[in-house]
């Protein structure tokens, strides 16, 4: 129990120290890691710094992995948090404003 309330304790760390609003989003995007076939992710949170997604493919923190969003290239990220099968990825360069507003006008959760 005592490792379970420590877990969620650098969770809420790691929130405190987001650098950008994230919006949630539903949608599937490209995704590899070195060394790996591509595969398709579920992207739920979508920021200009970094995503949160769900795949099938067993990750570890600071892994680099490269995300292909639905019409834009691939991006560079390196992953920073995992919990069971949802990770969260910094992107190695942020997205530019406006290119993610209107990537988010086209695929923001309802």
């Amino acid at each position: 129990m005592s490792i379970a309330a420590q877990l969620l304790t650098r969770a809420d760390d790691f929130d405190e120290r987001r650098f950008a609003v994230r919006t949630p989003v539903e949608l599937q995007a490209g995704f590899r890691k070195s060394g790996f076939d591509s595969a398709k992710v579920d992207v739920s949170d979508l920021s200009r710094t970094g995503c949160k997604i769900d795949s099938a493919v067993n990750l570890r923190t600071k892994t680099q992995v490269w995300i292909k969003f639905p019409g834009l290239q691939a991006m560079p990220a390196t992953v920073v948090w995992v919990n069971g099968f949802e990770a969260g990825c910094e992107f190695s360069a942020p997205f530019y404003g406006p290119v993610l507003d209107n990537f988010l006008s086209r695929h923001k959760a309802a």
